[in-house]
């Protein structure tokens, strides 16, 4: 759901999705990502690369989109940079105004011709490996992408010029989110396994900035889970979820949101699908926020500015709120677009993990 209007990092949508539909003057004008067809699709690809392989000084002011599949989301995303990152320019008087973007999958992609592009934009994991074991030599900005995929080695090269932009949002915005909903929830319990010591630590620093009490279970076994999850409930007001797959995964939610329905205790997810299966909220990352966090910096690069970061967590964020939970629950019906300003309110001054 597109909400706030604003360039700030904890801000959600910076704009209207209006903006994802009109090219610029003279240009092609992008065809909408969803209800793609395989042969479309492909159709798409196939002129894009002969638009790349007929373009002598493509390296000049052109922008490859490399895609790791076919999946409709890659094309939504290219799209949506494609459009944004334009109409950001064209506002700003930079050059990318005038930028010839291309896209790309990994399967049809010209190696050579692909050293030549100013700047190369990864989507997904596997686009990102084959920029990093191939395309080391150019500036490119991975995204698509979860932080758990460890995709940035200890052993990368400080100076490389490959950034990567996560889809998990930060821990700290979760329980932004659970402050937002209602003053009544000070108990927030946590499952996280035992080796994460990053995420205690952010937890914990994030509870006592907005005055939670945090009761955090670390499970070492899957088989620990039920009764660490039976000894949260006893003692908290609502239950946050974190995106680690060992503890929330398709054989475990169902139990998960279950055990918490019955003691009444919501839960907060990391995703639309979570929220979808049971829990009464979430803030995650769409495709749009994914598109505009890739936009902003792709305006930072033309405009001389330096990138924060070889690795950074979503800039913007999505909130979903599940109605028929809240009834169930007997929790009042909130607007998605007054909790995400009163996030923002919460977040201000706050310095996120």
């Amino acid at each position: 759901m597109s909400l706030l209007k604003g360039n700030n990092p904890v801000c959600s949508h910076p704009q209207s999705s209006t903006l994802c539909n009109r090219q610029p003057r003279g240009r092609p004008r992008a065809l909408p990502a969803r209800g793609f067809t395989p042969a479309i699709l492909s159709l798409v690809l196939f002129l894009s690369t002969l638009l790349s392989a007929g373009s002598a000084c493509a390296g000049d002011n052109s922008i490859l989109i490399l895609l790791s599949g076919n999946d409709d989301v890659y094309l939504d995303v290219a799209t949506t940079i494609t459009n944004s990152t334009i109409k950001l320019c064209r506002n700003r008087s930079l050059a990318c105004q005038d930028t010839n973007f291309e896209i790309s999958q990994i399967s049809s992609l010209d190696k050579p011709l692909a050293q030549n592009y100013r700047l190369i934009v990864t989507l997904g994991i596997k686009a990102a490996v084959y920029a990093k074991e191939n395309l080391a030599d150019n500036l490119t900005l991975s995204a698509l992408i979860p932080q758990s995929s460890n995709i940035l080695s200890a052993t990368q090269a400080s100076d490389s010029d490959q950034y990567y932009f996560y889809l998990d949002q930060s821990l700290h915005r979760s329980m932004a989110l659970i402050s937002a909903l209602s003053d009544r929830f000070k108990n927030i319990g946590v499952m996280i396994s035992d080796t994460d010591d990053a995420s205690a630590r952010r937890l914990e620093a994030s509870a006592y900035k907005l005055d939670l009490n945090l009761h955090l279970e670390k499970i070492n076994s899957a088989k620990h889970i039920g009764t660490s999850l039976n000894r949260l409930l006893q003692s908290v007001d609502i239950l946050l979820a974190v995106p680690d797959t060992k503890i929330h995964n398709k054989s475990t939610v169902s139990n998960i949101l279950i055990s918490a329905y019955r003691k009444r205790i919501p839960l907060i997810g990391f995703s639309s699908a979570y929220v979808k299966a049971g829990a009464l909220a979430a803030v995650y990352t769409s495709p749009e926020d994914i598109a505009y966090h890739v936009r902003d910096n792709i305006a930072k690069i033309y405009s001389g500015e330096n990138i924060e970061g070889k690795e950074q967590t979503a800039k913007y964020f999505t909130v979903l709120f599940n109605s028929d939970v809240a009834r169930s629950l007997d929790f009042p019906i909130k607007s998605e677009s007054e909790l995400t300003e009163k996030m923002v309110r919460i977040s201000k001054d706050d310095d996120h993990d």
